[in-house]
């Protein structure tokens, strides 16, 4: 029996060590609309990036490293899906974030999915109908996709397979005048 709890113990230290967050959960898929902000018409071919994330504990803290990106983009009903990582057996990759994009409109960027309905976002960028969060992008002017570099992002991809969002991104930058990705 004390041999029994001895190596209940020495597994708690192990998840302890390897910094396990999630004993067991099911990750996706994850589901959303985007529509522009003044039509409220749905917009076709809205890259969604979906992110994922191992946290690693740390003496003075925790930091997070990168773990798996997909992508999606929307139909004509501006509807995406991401299927997300499936079952998580201790685990510490944690919720999908995403961003999503589309040249010539604002874009948006969540943090981790699972807080989208916790009320720190604007019920202006993101509504709800039954479970399915929807995103509304603005259109840019003209004269704030040439001159305002603040009102438009241009992700840094980096080690991303971002095919898609490269496509979407490489449509700004020639609007703009510089040179593709």
């Amino acid at each position: 029996m004390k041999t029994k709890y001895t190596y209940l113990l020495i597994l708690f230290i192990l998840l302890l060590q390897t910094g396990c967050v999630y004993a067991m959960r099911y990750d996706g898929p994850y589901r959303g609309k985007v529509v522009d902000e003044h039509t409220r018409e749905p917009i076709e071919g809205v890259v969604v990036l979906g992110t994922w994330g191992v946290y690693h504990y740390g003496l003075g803290g925790g930091f997070t490293t990168f773990y798996d990106a997909r992508e999606a983009a929307t139909d004509k009903n501006g509807e995406f899906i991401i299927p997300g990582q499936g079952l998580r057996i201790l685990s510490s990759v944690g919720y999908m974030g995403a961003l999503i994009y589309k040249a010539g409109y604002t874009y948006y960027q969540t943090g981790s999915w699972n807080t989208l309905k916790t009320g720190l976002y604007s019920s202006k960028e993101i509504k709800w109908e039954a479970d399915v969060p929807i995103f509304y992008l603005r259109k840019l002017t003209e004269e704030e996709r040439k001159n305002d570099i603040k009102s438009i992002y241009i992700p840094n991809r980096g080690s991303v397979p971002c095919v898609q969002m490269t496509r979407e991104v490489n449509i700004e930058r020639i609007f703009r005048g510089w040179e593709p990705l």
